[in-house]
């Protein structure tokens, strides 16, 4: 063999050789292209599925959130006209407003402790202050006979002023604690919803 067909043979096996590899690395460029592409389709599926369930949940803590609050409001304004030093005519008596007072803080209770996971903790924790704020009240209001006017009180001045002191400090925690706890957590919520 000389030195002309050696040449000729390496050629064609060098020619044969950059074909196979020509071939050989399109086929890769395609296998990986084919791959790149499949993991940006399965990665942009997965990022709507996540903008999807973000906005449910979203609009669900929402829905919870202004459920609550609605709660809430309904405790603070039956808390405020319990505790008015004095009582409009034709309002219900004071009897059924406790009373009231009494549904609407087991209400709110109630709505509160199984969606406590939509809250941050310290959200949980302004809550669970203004509930024990608002049982705190109630107790406070209830030591007594509520009605001023019966018959326990009208020879009793001393029962009167232990009466009207608990009423006094009621009135005192709702003005400010619970009024103050109230504002604190209208912000968060406000906060939470991407109110500003």
């Amino acid at each position: 063999m000389n030195w002309q067909e050696i040449v000729e043979f390496l050629g064609g096996a060098g020619l044969f050789a950059t074909a196979l590899g020509y071939v050989g690395k399109r086929a890769v460029d395609g296998f990986v292209a084919g791959r790149t592409e499949a993991y940006k389709s399965d990665l942009k599926r997965i990022t709507t599925e996540h903008t999807i369930r973000f906005q449910r949940l979203h609009a669900e803590r929402a829905v919870v959130i202004r459920d609550l609050y609605s709660r809430l409001v309904t405790l603070d304004d039956l808390l405020h006209s319990t505790l008015r030093g004095f009582q409009a005519v034709g309002e219900p008596p004071l009897i059924e407003k406790v009373k009231s007072l009494s549904t609407s803080f087991n209400d709110l209770r109630v709505y509160f402790l199984p969606r406590r996971i939509f809250f941050a903790e310290p959200v949980c924790r302004v809550v669970d202050a203004m509930l024990e704020l608002a049982k705190d009240m109630y107790l406070d209001i209830t030591t007594y006979e509520v009605d001023p006017t019966h018959s326990t009180y009208q020879n009793d001045r001393q029962l009167s002023k232990e009466r009207r002191d608990q009423w006094n400090k009621a009135r005192a925690i709702h003005a400010k604690d619970f009024a103050d706890l109230k504002v604190r957590l209208e912000a968060e919520f406000r906060e939470m919803l991407g109110i500003q």
